[in-house]
C-alpha cells in the first residue's frame, strides 16, 4: 500500500495554542502524502493531541486515546500515534499503561511524528520525548482546523512567570518568542487565503518578544500586523497583567483593526494567596489597570479567569474574590478548580481544599459573574459594532445570520444572531446591537461599512 493512500485521523484536545499544533501535525502528513479523514473508522492511522494542564484534562486525554484504540480492533487503524502535553510529562507511564500505543512524540518532535508513523507501520514501537522549546514558523505546512475565515496564530511558546499552580513551563519550556518577521509572514499568508480574523495567542502574549528583543515588543508586533493591507480582525487573548502599560493600550486605541477586547487572566483577588500563586500584582493595581485600559479604549470588552480551591483558601478569601469580581465587572469571566499538578509548589501546599467545596465555590462565582455578564451586554444594546458572519439558523422560524462581534472571542463568548439580512460566512458587516440574553446577543445591520482602510 502506497504513503499516499493511507488515511490519518486527528483528534485536538486542549486549548487554541494546541490546536495550532495540531494544525502543524496535520500540515506535516499532508507533506508526507497522507490524506485525512475526520472519522476514525476509516482511518489508518489516528493520532491524538493530548492536553496535561490539569486533572480534567488528563484524565480527557487518556479516555480519547483509549477510545481511539478501540479502533485497532473494530476499524481499519493500523498505528495509533499519542502527542503533545500529556505525552511530554508522562511518557513512561503511558506506554507501559497503554500498550496499545505505537508512536509516542512530545511537544517538540511533531515534525518527526510521520517517518514515525511510517517506521510503525512495519512493526514495533516507536518513542520519542527528548526536549521542549520547539515553536511552529511560516515556512512549516499548517492545514487550518478552525472555519477558513479565522484562524489563530501562536507569538511565543512556553512561559517565564513560574506561577506556583502551573505546570506549563515544565511541559513547554522558557519563553520562546517568534521573529516579528516570522510571524508578519505567517499573517499575510493567512489573508491571502481569505482569513478575516486573527487570534494572537501565546501562555502570556504580553511578555512576547522579552527573550528575543529584551523588552516586551507586543505593541511593536501588533504595529506591523495593521500595516498589512489585508488585515481585517486582529484579537489579543491571554495578556497577563503586569506588562500591558500605556504604549500597548495606545496601540489598541489608534487602531481599529484590533478587537476592542482582551483577555486578562488574574486568577485570584486575595493578596495573601496572589503571593502564594506567586502572582505579580495586588488587587488594588488591577482595579486601578481595569479603569486605565477602560478609559483607553472606550467599550473595550474585558474577559478574565479566576481559580476557586487554591490551598489554603478561606470562605472569607473566596468572599474577597467575590467582591472583586463584582467591583471589577468583567464582561466576562471563566472559572477554574485548583487541580494540584505534579511537581509544582502549590502541590505541597498545606490546606488542600477539598473537592466538594471547590465545586460549591466554583458554582458561586459562576452564577455571580452570570449575572455580571448579562448586565454588561444588556448595556450593549443601541452600540454598533463590526460582524463577523459564522453560519445560519433557524430559529422560531426565521432564518438567522450567526456571527460575532468584536467584543466576543471563538468558543468562549456566546454568539450575536442577526436579524433579516443575508451575508456570507467570513463576512465582515457593520450592525447594531437590538437585544441581549444570558450570554447572546441579537443585532440588525447598521449602514455603515466596518472594513478598515
Amino acid at each position: 500500500m502506497q504513503n499516499k493512500k493511507l488515511k490519518m485521523g486527528l483528534i485536538s484536545l486542549g486549548c487554541a495554542k494546541n490546536l495550532v499544533d495540531s494544525e502543524v501535525i496535520l500540515g506535516f502528513f499532508e507533506q508526507a502524502d497522507f490524506t485525512r479523514t475526520t472519522n476514525p473508522e476509516e482511518a489508518d492511522i489516528l493520532v491524538v493531541n493530548t492536553c496535561g494542564f490539569i486533572e480534567a484534562a488528563k484524565q480527557e486525554s487518556i479516555d480519547a486515546i483509549l477510545e481511539m484504540a478501540q479502533y485497532k480492533d473494530r476499524g481499519r487503524c493500523r498505528v495509533l500515534a499519542v502527542a503533545g502535553c500529556l505525552s511530554r510529562r508522562y511518557a513512561d507511564e503511558l506506554t507501559q499503561e497503554i500498550p496499545e500505543i505505537d508512536v509516542l512524540v512530545g511537544v517538540a518532535e511533531y515534525p518527526l511524528l510521520p517517518d514515525l508513523v511510517k517506521k510503525a507501520l512495519n512493526g514495533g514501537k516507536h518513542s520519542l520525548v527528548q526536549q521542549c522549546g520547539f515553536i511552529y514558523n511560516e515556512n512549516m505546512p499548517r492545514v487550518l482546523a478552525t472555519p477558513p475565515f479565522m484562524a489563530y496564530v501562536k507569538i511565543a511558546e512556553g512561559c517565564a512567570n513560574r506561577c506556583s499552580y502551573c505546570a506549563i513551563p515544565l511541559i513547554r519550556g522558557p519563553l520562546n518568542s517568534r521573529p516579528i518577521a516570522s510571524i508578519t509572514a505567517e499573517v499575510r499568508q493567512l489573508c491571502a487565503k481569505g482569513v478575516a480574523e486573527i487570534n494572537v495567542i501565546a501562555q502570556d502574549t504580553t511578555a512576547y518578544g522579552l527573550d528575543l528583543y529584551g523588552k516586551p515588543s507586543l505593541a511593536d508586533l501588533l504595529e506591523q500586523l495593521v500595516a498589512i493591507p489585508d488585515v481585517q480582525w486582529l484579537r489579543v487573548l491571554y495578556a497577563y497583567p503586569n506588562l500591558i502599560d500605556d504604549r500597548l493600550l495606545e496601540v489598541f486605541a489608534t487602531h481599529p483593526q484590533i478587537c476592542r477586547y482582551l483577555d486578562l487572566p488574574l486568577q485570584h483577588a486575595d493578596s495573601e494567596l496572589l503571593s502564594a500563586m506567586r502572582r505579580r500584582g495586588r488587587p488594588e493595581q488591577y482595579l486601578d489597570l481595569l479603569g486605565k485600559i477602560r478609559a483607553a479604549v472606550p467599550g473595550i470588552a474585558l474577559r478574565s479567569s479566576f481559580i476557586v480551591g487554591f490551598p489554603g483558601e478561606t470562605e472569607q478569601q473566596f468572599q474577597t474574590l467575590l467582591d472583586f469580581m463584582a467591583e471589577a465587572a468583567f464582561d466576562y469571566a471563566g472559572v477554574f478548580q485548583y487541580s494540584a499538578e505534579e511537581n509544582t509548589p502549590a502541590a505541597d501546599l498545606p490546606g488542600q481544599v477539598s473537592g466538594t467545596v471547590k465545586e460549591e465555590r466554583y458554582h458561586r462565582a459562576m452564577r455571580q459573574q452570570a449575572a455580571i455578564t448579562r448586565k454588561a451586554l444588556a448595556g450593549r444594546i443601541g452600540s454598533e459594532s463590526a460582524f463577523l458572519c459564522t453560519g445560519q439558523r433557524q430559529q422560531n422560524g426565521d432564518n438567522l445570520i450567526t456571527g460575532r462581534v468584536e467584543w466576543q472571542a471563538p468558543d468562549v463568548d456566546g454568539i450575536t444572531l442577526l436579524e433579516g439580512s443575508c451575508a456570507k460566512s467570513g463576512e465582515l458587516i457593520n450592525v447594531k446591537i437590538t437585544g441581549s440574553g444570558d450570554y447572546d446577543l441579537r443585532a440588525a445591520r447598521a449602514n455603515e461599512n466596518p472594513k478598515k482602510e
